[in-house]
């Protein structure tokens, strides 16, 4: 009986591991509710709330009927005034704490949404604003923070590493996939093979390589079987020695090309979009708990008026 409730739950457990649910609400998501108007307006209840919705004045005018509170819970017409204002402080608590929570939210999103993300709803319309606009020197910086985006999401140790169960549960499976094609393809399109470079006479890259060897530098690119590997060039392209620097170069400026400068931008996007899943957790968060508690009240509401219908 154990072992079997044992391997439910690892099926359970996987089967949230491998839907990726922290992926599934990337930025852009997020993004349709914090960038409403009304809702950022949230962000000053936190500081002003108890000051607005506890007001003697304004808890006077919110109070519900005591003659419908009197119908509703069927109490005594002498007990209905302190019932009324007490179902209004209790409904006022939901709406304070709600918004609260709201606000909180909005603040996250407003501090650490990329401004990128914030301006442009899509991939798309990112493309169609920037690559008329977008430099060669852009390009190049661009793949350097891209081939750090993408190694984090494979690396299982060193300076970009990410926690195990964080990386499985936001992997962006889309990112890595066009990532992968890409890098395959620029590496493919450019001109000279990277050890062509070293041993064509460059001497200055030839003694900053050191003992490294011919047979070392390939490995830096290909895999056992002599292919181009894509989490190999990543990691060549934003923390590479010295030597490999004229192959960045050339991969910068190869990317930078009418045929590849739209997958860069399309990337970039999916990378800053996909970026701190433990940020977007929180901001979710936030917001989840603050639409339950200012839907409290409401379905309470709603509860009791059909009650009462049903009643009569």
């Amino acid at each position: 009986m154990i072992a079997r409730l044992r391997e439910k739950f690892n099926g359970l457990k996987w089967g949230l591991v491998n839907s990726r649910p922290i992926a599934a609400v990337p930025w852009s998501a997020i993004r349709r509710i914090g960038q409403s108007r009304l809702l950022a307006l949230t962000i000053i209840v936190p500081f002003l709330g108890s000051l607005l919705l506890f007001n003697q004045h304004v808890v006077e005018l919110l109070t519900l009927s005591p003659d419908l509170v009197r119908r509703w819970m069927n109490i005594s017409a002498s007990a209905a005034d302190d019932t009324a204002r007490q179902v209004t402080l209790s409904r006022l608590y939901y709406v304070y704490f709600g918004l609260t929570f709201l606000g909180i939210g909005s603040a996250l999103f407003a501090l650490f949404c990329p401004l990128i993300v914030k301006n442009y709803a899509s991939a798309v319309e990112y493309i169609q604003m920037e690559s008329a606009l977008v430099t060669k020197s852009r390009i190049g910086l661009m793949v350097t923070e891209l081939a750090s985006h993408y190694s984090s999401w494979w690396e299982e140790d060193g300076p970009y590493q990410m926690p195990t169960l964080l990386r499985r549960l936001g992997e962006p499976i889309d990112f890595i996939n066009l990532g992968s094609v890409a890098i395959i393809e620029i590496f493919a399109d450019i001109p000279d093979p990277p050890m062509d470079e070293i041993v064509s006479g460059d001497t200055e890259s030839e003694a900053a390589m050191g003992v490294a060897g011919e047979e070392e530098f390939e490995d830096d690119f290909y895999d056992r079987r002599g292919k181009p590997d894509p989490t190999k060039i990543a990691n060549v392209l934003h923390s590479g020695a010295r030597y490999h620097q004229p192959f960045v170069e050339d991969f910068s400026q190869q990317a930078s090309t009418d045929k590849h400068r739209n997958d860069i931008l399309t990337l970039r996007y999916m990378a800053l979009d996909n970026s701190r899943p433990m940020l977007r957790v929180f901001v979710l968060t936030f917001y989840g708990c603050g639409f339950a508690l200012l839907l409290i009240p409401t379905a309470i509401t709603f509860l009791q008026l059909t009650w009462h219908v049903l009643r009569h």
